[in-house]
């Protein structure tokens, strides 16, 4: 059965081997119910005339997602066929089913690869099982096809970490099963068929090493977490007949996804995803990628921006003739340097040319052939080129066609004013990304950011608290309970007399008092969506992930039980007093989805 089989597979058959191709769905997603369902038609239809049957995808990537991100809960993962029947139709075929993985190989398609009975790889492929960024389990199969193949060692590190193995360690621990080096597609295509027609042998793992690596895994592991769960699972893979062994894995991947966390931790991958797209009037423009980046000013945060710059092999000029000013940030640029390399993070070579590339120069003359400026906090803006991008950090006054530029964390909140040019926002949008953070466009309301004014929030509320009586110890205690990494208290003489409160409320006035804030900053337009707050809240002041942020948090609570405590709660202090927007929320019984701008 030659051709298409529908709008997601084609099939061909050449010289004994049906060659399956997946095709990218037009308006669909990728290996969703309706792809699941024609790849399963492809498979059955074969038969058993051909000797083998060769997977692969038609645009060398089998994945979801080219971030490598674990598939997310989606009601289409209920729908029929599911990932777990196409899997077990893979694995008992009764022709041999052979994947040629080119690319990235992830979530979903990572686990049909395990179900395959042969996986062939070219040298860049990649696999990832990355559903641990969830704390989800796939609920597919892959935490008892994996074992059984490599081993538990192998497996639960692959597993807990998420992270992608390139195909030559693939194949070293037998994950695949050949790394096909002909250069040319066709000729590499070519060989998978040849190797199709001759699966091998697989050994079985050896009981008390299996064994010992569970047992390893499960002393590392805190009871509860995913870590632990995996290391159940493993242990079934050994233990128990096929059929119950995937029973096991998928009820423990049912209550994995009624998980809290899990919902908070899908909740910001999405918010991840929706911000790294582009707004409508930029998804058109192409712009050269800079190459020649210069800081003018000398701060603490551009120190930080000029590592992040020369860790991506980035040329960086900085403009500061105040030698009293750039000897010690050029100090503190060398100092984490230094620390890296004695971390065995950065090479003594890499971090002599990242050095050879750092370029201090004394006036705007050095500046000629910068293709985009970063200029600190409190620092004149120099005449420069117009056409280039210039970004601008603190409260400064903008000059025409700048961007406010706040930073906190890995967040680059960037302020895209109404009518600037395209060209420059989409090169300083690209230019922010590649240096490894995350983008959160943002009204022009506050050079403070989103970040400031969460950051506002929580000072305030910790303020309140400890002139209210509470211990500075206990509020401590508390954040650092529930995640927070050395949390700096406000200092505050309080003459109040001691006052005790659990540390489940002081994180509910804490969080009430963010979300007040967050509901107020997306009301304003300075923030676009509520998670974008959630974004700069977790990945910008350090919340746990595992929360949601501080508006997820408020949602799962409930808004009426949020509006209830801030009007009890503000009779204490203003940070507490409920917006108004919250109430047009309430009253239209609506969540953080939906608009809370009211003008």
């Amino acid at each position: 059965m030659d051709g298409p089989l529908g709008q997601c597979v084609e099939v061909t058959a050449l010289g004994g081997v049906a060659e399956v191709t997946l095709l990218r769905p037009p308006g669909g997603g990728w290996l969703d119910a309706a792809q699941r369902a024609e790849l399963l038609s492809a498979i059955t239809a074969a038969g058993t005339e051909p000797k083998a049957i060769l997977l692969r995808a038609a645009d060398r990537m089998f994945a979801s997602h080219a971030d490598a991100g674990p598939d997310l809960p989606d009601p289409d993962d209920a729908a029929q066929p599911s990932l777990a029947s196409l899997c077990l139709a893979i694995e008992t075929s009764p022709v041999p089913v052979v994947v040629f993985l080119e690319g990235l190989v992830s979530g979903a398609a990572a686990e049909i690869a395990l179900a395959a009975q042969m996986r062939l790889a070219t040298p860049a492929a990649r696999l990832a099982f990355p559903a641990a960024r969830l704390g989800r389990i796939s609920g597919a199969g892959g935490t008892q096809r994996l074992p059984r193949l490599i081993g538990a060692d192998y497996a639960l590190r692959l597993l807990i970490s998420g992270k992608p193995v390139a195909a030559p360690e693939a194949l070293i621990i037998g994950l695949v099963d050949q790394v096909i080096e002909d250069a040319a597609p066709d000729d590499a295509l070519a060989r998978a068929k040849a190797l199709a027609l001759t699966p091998p042998a697989r050994p079985q793992p050896e009981g008390s090493a299996f064994l010992a690596a569970v047992k390893k895994a499960r002393a590392a592991a805190a009871p509860g977490s995913l870590a632990m769960a995996l290391a159940d699972c493993a242990e079934a893979a050994l233990l128990l007949p096929d059929e119950q062994g995937y029973a096991f894995e998928a009820a423990l991947a049912q209550e994995r996804d009624a998980l809290p966390q899990t919902a908070a931790l899908a909740h910001l991958l999405r918010a991840e995803r929706l911000a790294s797209g582009a707004p409508e009037p930029l998804r058109d423009v192409t712009t050269d990628p800079v190459q020649r980046p210069a800081l003018v000013g000398a701060s603490p945060q551009l120190s930080a921006l000029a590592l992040m710059m020369l860790a991506r092999g980035l040329p960086v000029t900085v403009l500061e003739p105040d030698r009293e000013k750039l000897v010690p940030m050029l100090q503190t640029i060398a100092s984490r340097q230094e620390a890296a390399v004695q971390a065995g993070t950065l090479s003594a070579a890499q971090r002599d040319a990242d050095w050879a590339r750092l370029r201090p120069v004394a006036d705007v003359s050095g500046l000629e052939q910068a293709d985009l400026v970063v200029i600190a906090a409190e620092t004149p803006v120099p005449a420069l080129r117009r056409q280039v991008p210039v970004l601008v950090m603190g409260r400064g006054d903008l000059p025409d066609g700048a961007f406010r530029l706040v930073l906190s964390g890995r967040v680059a909140e960037l302020c895209l004013p109404v009518s600037c040019p395209a060209e420059p926002a989409a090169k300083a949008m690209a230019f922010l990304r590649r240096i490894g953070q995350t983008v959160v466009l943002t009204g022009p309301q506050s050079p403070m950011g989103i970040a400031g004014r969460l950051a506002g929030a929580s000072g305030a509320a910790l303020r309140a608290l400890m002139t209210s009586g509470v211990l500075p110890e206990a509020i401590y205690a508390a954040l650092t309970d529930f995640g927070m990494v050395s949390p700096a208290l406000p200092k505050v003489a309080a003459d109040a007399a001691p006052r005790a409160m659990p540390g489940d409320e002081i994180i509910n006035r804490w969080l009430g008092a963010l979300a007040n804030e967050g509901v107020r900053v997306v009301a304003s337009g300075l923030a676009m969506t509520a998670s974008d707050v959630d974004l700069v809240a977790v990945h910008g002041l350090g919340l746990p992930a595992d929360c949601g942020g501080p508006l997820h948090h408020a949602e799962q609570r409930g808004l009426m039980i949020l509006r209830r405590d801030l009007r009890i709660w503000g009779a204490e202090a203003d940070v507490w007093v409920p917006v108004p927007a919250l109430d047009t929320l309430v009253s239209a019984g609506r969540g953080f989805q939906g608009s809370v701008r009211t003008g």
